[in-house]
């Protein structure tokens, strides 16, 4: 049996290294995928957990609809009055020019 020389095992290494590191480079990138789908998952549970409180508040509590129509739709009951106010942003004032110091 021959043995190997090290060009024969930097070869072996070499035709090693091309064949595995293609698949290992597919499988971490698939593998951080996974994780941050993993992430959008828990966010979107914790959000359904958030709209179904709300729900369940708005079939049960008429003063939390009353409020979520007033702020959302802007609904107001017969007989009430609106008040809208209106705040207009002040004009700049233009850069005074500066004094000259030979006055």
């Amino acid at each position: 049996m021959k043995r190997l020389t090290p060009l024969w095992f930097f070869i072996l290494i070499f035709v090693a290294g091309v064949i595995y590191l293609p698949g290992l480079s597919k499988y971490l990138k698939l593998k951080r995928k996974e994780a941050d789908l993993g992430h959008e998952i828990e966010r979107l549970q914790t959000q359904i957990v958030q709209l179904e409180k709300d729900e369940h508040l708005l079939k049960t509590d008429l003063t939390r609809l009353e409020q979520v129509v007033r702020e959302e739709l802007g609904l107001v009951k017969p007989g009430e009055t609106v008040i809208k106010v209106v705040e207009e942003e002040a004009p700049q004032k233009p850069a005074e020019p500066a004094q000259n110091a030979s006055k």
